[in-house]
This record gives structure tokens, sequence and C-alpha cells, in this order.
């Protein structure tokens, strides 16, 4: 996973002159149940991404280009959950998931893949890498959940993240927000085989039951992006 504080108007602005003080940065504002941030300087966006087995926060600032990832959160496009993977996910977390807008075109494969993602969320969008979105297997639902579990937090106020060269902010894997979202996907991904195993037994009654371990599918290993790897390889 990875976030991301996006500020698209910084890299807009001038360098200040021996004679012209910096203006002071926005504030961090927390964002709306459920809302999308607004792509302003007074709006810090928070980004967050699934991307193996790391955990960063980006900050795209200063002189560098405008980021792919504007050009597809917080413009109205995507599409919201289709109702029996909202219906399952609003149950299992126990929150409205109404709002939620997934992007997995072209456009939005393109922005995950420059931010070396396989998911990220801004706010309310969701957007995947091209073969990512798959809510009907147990990987891309536990995909799914961790980056739900971003949309909630995202709605709840901002992200941790540290400074680093390159006008990148850098979150620990192991940082609150990423424990809570990992925590919350296998506790989903629990929920949810359970009602499934509730439903069976409901719905036959069968003459022998077989008990299936607890982990079989209720966890799924993530696997990280090729560059994901080789940023975890020792040097």
């Amino acid at each position: 996973m990875r976030d991301f504080e996006l500020d698209p108007q910084r890299h807009r602005q001038a360098r200040p002159t021996p004679e012209t003080a910096a203006p002071e940065a926005a504030p961090v504002r927390p964002l709306g149940p459920g809302r999308s941030p607004g792509l302003d300087a007074a709006s810090l966006m928070h980004l967050q991404r699934t991307a193996g087995n790391a955990g960063v926060v980006q900050l795209l600032a200063g002189e560098e280009e405008a980021s792919p990832v504007h050009e597809v959160v917080g413009t109205g496009g995507g599409t919201p959950l289709d109702e029996g993977t909202r219906s399952t996910m609003e149950s299992a977390f126990g929150a409205s998931f109404d709002d939620v807008r997934v992007h997995t075109d072209d456009q939005a494969s393109k922005s995950a893949e420059s931010v070396g993602a396989n998911a990220y969320t801004v706010g309310a969008d969701v957007v995947f890498r091209s073969g990512q979105y798959n809510p009907s297997s147990a990987v891309g639902q536990r995909t799914l959940a961790h980056e739900l579990a971003h949309v909630v937090q995202q709605s709840q106020g901002p992200v941790d993240g540290t400074d680093a060269a390159g006008g990148i902010r850098v979150s620990d894997p192991s940082d609150r927000f990423e424990r809570a979202a990992e925590q919350t996907a296998d506790d989903v991904m629990a929920s949810v085989q359970t009602s499934r195993i509730a439903a069976s037994a409901g719905s036959a009654a069968p003459v022998a039951q077989l008990e299936e371990d607890d982990a079989g599918q209720a966890f799924v290993q993530r696997q990280a992006t090729a560059e994901e790897e080789e940023e975890e390889m020792p040097a």
C-alpha cells in the first residue's frame, strides 16, 4: 500500500526570490465522510495505494509535472460498486459505500502504473491497475477490502507521512494506517467467509459436513508489483 498527498497547485508556483517570502503551505483539512477531496491548494489529497507488501505516502509537488492521478480522481468518472459487492462490503464494514467510485479503464490503469500501484485510493475514488479489480475472487475481495479501509480512514482525516528526497512523503509499511487497513481486510475476509458458511448451512441439510480450515480462504497473501520487489531487495 502506498499513500500519496497531492498538492496540484504547487508545481505551478514560481520559486520564491530573496525579496519574496515563500507562501505558507495550505493546512491539511479532514475530509467529509464518503467524499473525494478537492484538487486545490487548500485541501491536500490523501492517496493510499496497494502495491504489494510496502506502504508509501508520496507528495507530488514542487517543480514536478502534474501526476496522471489528477486526470482520474475527482473528475466524476468511474462506476459505483455493483450491488452485490457493495452489499457484502457494507455488511462487513458496517459503513455505507454509496459514494465509492471504481476506476478500471485504461487511463485509470496508467495512473496506477505511474505510481507503481496495483490499486490506490483518493477519498471515495478507488483506482485499479489493469486486471487487478476482481471482486469475485478472494484475492480481489481482499484488495478491495483494504482499499475500502483507506476510504474510511481518509473520511476521518489525514494520514501520516515523513518528507523524503524528491518531493515525496514516505510512510513505513508498519505505520498505524497500513496496519489498521491490513487488519481490517483480514477481518472483512473472515466475516465474508463466515457469512458464506452460514448461508450454505442454512440452504441445505447435508448428511455429513466437512469442516474447512478458516485460513484456507479467509486470508490471502498479496503479490507485490515488480517495482515494489525491486525496492525491497537488499542493497
